[in-house]
């Protein structure tokens, strides 16, 4: 039995641990056509720590909120030790780390007063040790990143647009206990359920990836699978956003907001809501019985296959978005997918509980008719951009479309005041 659950580990091991590659791309394309013709918001930028310092009687009861609602939807998850709960008291020098320490996330995660440049324009430029603790920058060190003072007048879609590429830079990182890090041991997460705890970017995998529509048998001999937490921190981000928006600090309610959104836009990557599309229940565990007498190329072969399709589409999305944007190609049909949407198609948030079956469901549907595609394009990986009549332009808008249409229905539903 041990063996067969080993396949599985095993799989989840090799994934590739984004989703969409380039959030802050696509939010860009979907705010080009969801607000055009509305005046764009202008916000006061705002540090973090004059966020906390002016609401720190709220916080707590804001985290609360989300607290309780995710251990109703996830029984995996443990309360919060005490200690870390987020005080009104707590000292001004003491507030950004005691604020992450309640969130549970990375305490050392920098909220810097920054956005990303997605349409390239001039501005001081960020260095990437101010926005992330991360030792691989990864295709962090293509992008453009620009400098905001506090009390600057920036547009609540740049902020918005930034915000959603945000969670990637480290929110998520070393947050189990075989993590090696201190508040590993005390955020109450357990060991890592999936994912190769000695990878930097794996730690986060749990916390970005939903499997709720696998097969029962898989559940029963994997339950670790059950182990995600993107549910908690869109419910967390959104409560927080709330809170910003009620209490005169929409800086942080577009922030939070784009925080809360990115768990989202992963949640419809149909890689991130299923483990192995096309993959039936018996074939995995066949594949696994045939390897422990010792014949490993059936469960090599599905391994690279998949995850290779897997990191295929990422790829491939990340540079043809950065390739619309910088060409302004409005008219290819990727970003017509993600920008065309007829008033007849209003998509609308059914809120936190809608959450598995109008957007994980979908991703989930879509993984099979997706990877057969795919595998049928022969492109064992990304090397080059393909002309605009190119099939895989059909697949990717597909799905982007689904990305569009459920950010729009999340923005439409924020409490701005």
């Amino acid at each position: 039995m041990n063996k067969i659950i080993s396949f599985v580990t095993i799989f989840v091991f090799t994934i590739p641990v984004f989703a969409w590659n380039n959030h802050a791309g696509i939010t860009y394309l979907i705010l080009k056509d969801h607000w055009k013709g509305q005046p764009t918001a202008l916000v006061k930028v705002e540090s973090l720590k004059t966020f906390l310092s002016k609401e720190k009687s709220s916080i707590q009861e804001s985290l609360s909120i989300s607290e309780e609602w995710a251990r109703n939807r996830l029984p995996h998850l443990t309360p919060t030790n005490e200690s870390l709960k987020f005080s009104k008291t707590t000292k001004d020098t003491d507030l950004i780390v005691s604020f992450y320490k309640a969130l549970r996330v990375n305490p050392n995660h920098k909220a810097s007063l920054y956005i990303q440049s997605v349409a390239k324009r001039g501005g001081t430029k960020l260095p990437l040790d101010k926005l992330t603790t991360l030792n691989d920058k990864g295709k962090l060190i293509n992008e453009t990143f620009l400098s905001l003072q506090e009390g600057q007048m920036i547009g609540a879609d740049d902020v918005l647009i930034s915000a959603t590429d945000e969670p990637d830079y480290d929110l998520d990182l070393y947050l189990f206990e075989d993590s090696g890090s201190e508040v590993g041991k005390i955020y109450g997460f357990g060991n890592q359920p999936f994912g190769n705890p000695a990878v930097e970017f794996s730690s986060q995998a749990p916390f970005h990836m939903g499997f709720y529509y696998e097969p029962g048998i898989i559940f029963a001999l994997a339950g670790f699978l059950k182990r995600t937490y993107p549910e908690y921190r869109i419910h967390q981000f959104t409560e927080l956003s709330n809170l910003a928006f009620r209490t005169g600090h929409p800086y942080w309610g577009y922030r939070f907001a784009g925080w809360a959104l990115h768990y989202i836009q992963d949640l419809t990557q149909p890689y991130h809501s299923s483990v192995l599309p096309r993959v039936s229940a018996a074939k995995q565990i066949g594949v696994q019985l045939v390897s422990i007498v010792g014949y490993q190329t059936p469960k090599e072969n599905m391994i690279r296959f998949v995850s290779g399709r897997h990191t295929l589409i990422e790829e491939y999305q990340y540079y043809l978005i950065r390739n619309l944007i910088e060409t302004k190609n409005w008219n290819h049909t990727v970003a017509t997918s993600i920008t065309d949407f007829s008033k007849k198609e209003k998509p609308i948030w059914s809120g936190m509980d809608g959450l598995r079956e109008n957007v994980c469901k979908e991703a989930y549907d879509a993984g099979e008719p997706m990877d057969e595609q795919l595998e049928n394009l022969e492109i064992p990986k990304y090397e080059t951009l393909y002309d605009a009549d190119h099939p895989i332009h059909k697949i990717l808008g597909s799905l982007l479309h689904n990305t569009s249409k459920h950010t729009r229905a999340y923005l439409d539903a924020l409490k701005r005041n």
